[in-house]
């Protein structure tokens, strides 16, 4: 996810990498009552999700501005002390709320409705990209609801996405763009009458192929090196678990919303089956036919007795309970990672990085994920001469996600360039001896 610039949303980075959001209204609004107030979620639980924190204090800057206004009833009580609008405004306050804008069949504001009213909104994408479509298409309505969109044309939309990137930041713009494509993509799927004027051609969907130029992120892949110092530094910190989730990370990849809350019991068969939680479509892996794989998983097995752990799941904290929130293995990740990059501030790698011109096959350890060790693991298979017909049986991808992987990833190692060398130098060679 992209960054999210929200009006008086501010947060803080505690010393263990952990967040904490607040909604920061002006500080000479401070005489009327206004405060800084941190964001909780309606169960009473600091929030730590950019998304989830942008629309919370989303939802505060609205009675805030309108308090702004002058308009009657809004003031900081409306705000409770875990920075959570009250329930029940009072009534006064709902007259003045702005009507709903009433849109046309085809007009882009009227297809954002009612694809979010229609159950592929509502019950094919998760909780958390429901709230990434939310922000982002909020946006979309904002600058063209009223316009229909055979009215919007490629290069509107592109100056559009460049602005926003320009303003608040290109990763959030990319994203916004990777949501407006999807969403005009998907129309033809909400609609049942056959030539309804809210229906985008495949054809002629006005944010495909904007070549938007944004800064490309850059080339991040795990060198060894990294993977075993890590592993050592997570055992030795009393985390072994998340050195467990590493290794099996750099060996089969598999989204993290599908091995967190994995059983205990998970590895008692010899073959791992699922189903992803992003896909639906299932996985078997005969996982004991890694070794580093089985050594973790017996060495996992003889904790759990030794420290009688409980944990229902497979994966846990250093204190034997299951991580719950992917939150918290996150920060449990990242600390770990900022401890490592203490000593290691930097790892030589094989590929091309460009983060530093002085010298750019150095990869700074801080820039190592759980995202791009699944990357990692596609391209160590690839290098190892996996085809890629065989890869999504391991990692689960899309086979033309694993082509746009390797697309990013491989053609800029010197393991792919060594192997291709390796063959010329042979057929020389074989030609000279003839």
């Amino acid at each position: 996810m992209g960054k999210v610039k929200v009006p008086w949303l501010v947060f803080r980075v505690n010393a263990n990498g952990t967040r904490r959001f607040y909604f920061m209204p002006h500080w000479k609004d401070r005489g009327h009552g206004w405060a800084a107030i941190r964001l909780h979620d309606k169960n009473g639980q600091a929030i730590q999700d950019p998304l989830e924190a942008a629309n919370a204090c989303d939802a505060c800057t609205d009675v805030y501005e309108r308090w702004r206004k002058g308009e009657p009833g809004f003031g900081p009580r409306c705000i409770d002390r875990l920075g959570r609008v009250v329930d029940t405004l009072p009534k006064k306050n709902t007259r003045a709320a702005a009507p709903l804008r009433s849109y046309r069949p085809g007009q882009i504001g009227a297809m954002i409705r009612d694809f979010k009213s229609h159950e592929i909104f509502k019950s094919s994408l998760r909780e958390k990209t429901q709230k990434e479509y939310s922000l982002y298409l909020a946006l979309l309505e904002e600058k063209f609801g009223d316009r229909s969109w055979w009215l919007l044309s490629p290069g509107e939309a592109r100056s559009w996405l460049r602005a926003r990137g320009q303003e608040g930041g290109w990763s959030g713009a990319h994203a916004c763009y990777r949501v407006c494509r999807a969403f005009m993509g998907k129309t033809r799927l909400i609609y049942n009458e056959v030539g309804h004027s809210g229906i985008v051609p495949d054809e002629k969907n006005p944010f495909s192929s904007l070549d938007l130029g944004l800064p490309k992120s850059p080339i991040i892949l795990w060198p060894r090196e990294a993977i075993d110092l890590f592993v050592k530094l997570a055992d030795d910190s009393g985390q072994p678990s998340i050195g467990d989730a590493v290794v099996k990370m750099s060996w089969l990849g598999i989204r993290k919303q599908d091995w967190l809350d994995w059983p205990a019991s998970v590895f008692d068969p010899d073959l791992l089956a699922f189903a992803q939680e992003k896909t639906g479509k299932p996985l078997v892996i005969p996982w004991k036919l890694v070794p580093p794989l089985v050594e973790r998983v017996a060495e996992a097995r003889r904790r759990r007795e030794a420290a009688s752990v409980t944990a229902s799941t497979f994966f846990h904290d250093r204190h034997g309970r299951p991580w719950g929130k992917p939150a918290r293995f996150r920060d449990a990740f990242n600390a770990l990672r900022d401890e490592l990059a203490k000593e290691h501030p930097h790892f030589d790698t094989r590929y091309y990085v460009g983060l530093d011109p002085n010298h750019p096959l150095r990869l700074p350890t801080l820039k190592l994920t759980m995202r791009t060790l699944r990357h990692t693991c596609v391209t160590l298979n690839h290098d190892a001469g996996v085809s890629r017909d065989l890869m999504p049986a391991i990692t689960g991808h899309e086979p033309k996600m694993i082509d746009e992987v390797l697309a990013y990833y491989y053609a800029r190692t010197a393991d792919q360039a060594e192997a291709a060398l390796s063959i010329r130098v042979a057929h020389e060679a074989s030609r000279s001896k003839s």
